[in-house]
């Protein structure tokens, strides 16, 4: 005759000795221990989710952004004022927000050069801006930056000359060459023929 085994323990179980337990039997302490096990497993798990549930809800972590001195705040100001302009709308998506934060963080833009970015392509080059436009940032900034350190060259560069004395102002008069008019004796053409 086989024996039993215990499917707790893997102990012999003497005969009618045994409490069904999935689909086996198990010593009757060894199924008062499991049982107890699992109950109290199960009244912490209850007791976690109701203090989860009702303690105070998780308030969303905190970030610690660093200042920002009064001229970069006008600088970013302005920028989402000029975008604003530019979209036609006074409130600007969650995109726009986003986009911003991210190219100064992963690009290490600003919102002066980002600002200056979008002035060189709506007013510069002339192209059309719908939608969000701030995506279009990373593709013309460095072409934006470069435009715009040619321009204060060019301006450090012409700060000593005096434009006013360069050229002298003279008036020139054009007279038309006057052709005498031809004309032709209407009298003689006709007695001819």
């Amino acid at each position: 005759m086989a024996h039993k085994k215990c499917v707790i323990c893997s102990e012999p179980l003497a005969d009618e000795q045994g409490v069904p337990y999935k689909g086996r039997f198990a010593h009757q302490r060894c199924f008062n221990t499991a049982i107890k096990v699992l109950a109290k497993d199960k009244s912490d798990k209850v007791a976690d989710a109701g203090k989860k549930r009702k303690g105070k809800r998780s308030a969303p972590k905190a970030e610690l952004k660093s200042g920002m001195s009064e001229e970069d705040y006008a600088h970013k100001r302005d920028y989402y004022d000029y975008v604003r302009t530019l979209i036609g709308d006074s409130e600007l998506s969650t995109k726009v927000y986003v986009l911003s934060e991210e190219y100064i963080k992963r690009y290490g833009f600003t919102f002066l050069s980002m600002r200056q970015t979008l002035t060189y392509l709506h007013e510069v080059t002339e192209k059309e801006l719908t939608g969000d436009i701030v995506g279009i940032i990373p593709y013309y900034h460095s072409e934006a930056t470069k435009y715009y350190d040619d321009l204060a060259r060019v301006n450090a560069l012409n700060t000593g000359i005096d434009t006013s004395t360069m050229y002298g102002e003279r008036v020139v008069h054009i007279r038309p060459n006057r052709k005498p008019n031809r004309q032709i004796n209407i009298e003689s053409v006709g007695k001819e023929a």
